[in-house]
């Protein structure tokens, strides 16, 4: 299902395999949903890790960090897979997941909605793209390019406060500055 409850079909027989193998790199407003939606606190679902391309620092020119959902060290799984039985997971997390796990596998092309073939669940012929909502699904990812964009301004907020700041920030201020961020 998209974030507005639109069928992608293929996930029906899903074992969860892209909450286990892909890293999933999560904006802003994925983590302020999350955190009001599922009543945890960031650190609880969130790692923070150093990436050349990253988006936040922690002191004046220091290594750059992206924001990504945590893996459970014993299913190596997304924080929020719930195991249902073997070779069946779900999202615990679904009304709430981040807008690139809602919009997966879709991907807009010219404008037009399309299957991506570079997916760990096989490729674009796996899903029925007459049984999903084609014009809902492109709102998805329009809006999850907004997000994007909206997290990436707050993100050179974030650091135009740490580079003016003399002493070094930490991952629990990060999080306070996203939860209290306005989009």
């Amino acid at each position: 299902m998209s974030a507005s409850g639109r069928s992608l079909g293929g996930c029906a027989s899903c074992g969860g395999r892209c909450c286990r193998e892909y890293t999933v790199n999560v904006t802003m407003a994925d983590v302020r949903r999350l955190a009001a939606g599922m009543a945890l606190h960031p650190r609880e679902f969130v790692t923070l890790r150093e990436k050349d391309d990253g988006d936040f620092r922690f002191r004046r020119e220091g290594p750059m960090y992206d924001l990504r959902l945590r893996h459970r060290p014993d299913t190596e799984g997304c924080v929020f897979l719930m195991e249902i039985a073997p070779g069946h997971a779900r999202c615990g997390a679904y009304v709430h997941r981040p807008m690139v796990c809602a919009t997966f596998p879709a991907a807009l092309t010219r404008n037009t909605v399309s299957m991506r073939d570079d997916t760990l669940c096989g490729d674009s012929n796996a899903w029925n793209l007459t049984l999903m909502d084609l014009p809902g699904l492109r709102s998805d990812i329009l809006r999850n390019r907004a997000a994007w964009s909206e997290h990436l301004r707050t993100a050179d907020r974030w650091n135009a406060l740490v580079d003016a700041s003399h002493h070094s920030r930490t991952h629990d201020d990060l999080y306070a500055f996203i939860l209290s961020s306005d989009p």
